[in-house]
């Protein structure tokens, strides 16, 4: 029968042994890192650091007067404005393959999406589903929020297809937007 400093040995050996393979476990499901904070921001259930790893499935989420900015492992970054909340559903990034996926829910507030690497994947998919819209993005950066009781999207570079169920409309000229209404009953997005 082994004794107790025996069984001690080889707990701490498997503790050494395993928790690296964790570590690794858990850096490989890693999908973006924290770059920038202000005032009071959370992912998940942890309050917001630079440094601060950010994973699939995540909630990103600001409070009042704060901004959260995310740079993914491809170099995109989104950055979310005050009282806002965004959960990264899908992240892929696979160079050696030339394919790579951002899938974003946006619940409320506005943010700022601006593409990285993987806009020159040969495979790509990049969209951001809103309460009011699906934003689907082609190498593009964007801005996207609450504005004047609508929800606006203002294209900066790239180009972007807008649309719900009442309609689409694509912004293909930096400075275009549409502003889609945040009832049910509103009209069709508009240029």
């Amino acid at each position: 029968m082994p004794t107790l400093t025996t069984l001690l040995r080889v707990i701490a050996i498997l503790v050494c042994v395993l928790l690296p393979f964790n570590s690794r476990a858990m850096a490989a499901g890693q999908v973006g890192t924290v770059t920038q904070v202000q005032n009071q921001a959370q992912v998940g259930s942890r309050t917001a650091v630079v440094g601060t790893p950010v994973y699939m499935n995540n909630q990103l989420r600001t409070g009042a007067n704060a901004r959260l900015k995310i740079t993914f492992s491809d170099g995109s970054d989104l950055t979310l404005g005050e009282n806002a909340r965004v959960v990264v559903d899908q992240f892929v990034y696979n160079p050696s393959k030339s394919k790579g996926a951002v899938v974003l829910s946006a619940a409320q507030g506005a943010f700022r999406f601006a593409g990285g690497k993987i806009e020159g994947m040969q495979e790509k998919k990049v969209v951001v589903n809103t309460p009011s819209a699906a934003l689907a993005v082609r190498g593009t950066h964007f801005w996207a929020g609450p504005i004047d009781g609508q929800y606006g999207v203002l294209l900066l570079q790239g180009r972007l297809n807008v649309s719900n169920q009442r309609g689409a409309v694509t912004l293909s000229r930096s400075g275009q937007g549409t502003d889609i209404p945040l009832r049910r009953s509103g009209r069709k997005a508009q240029r």
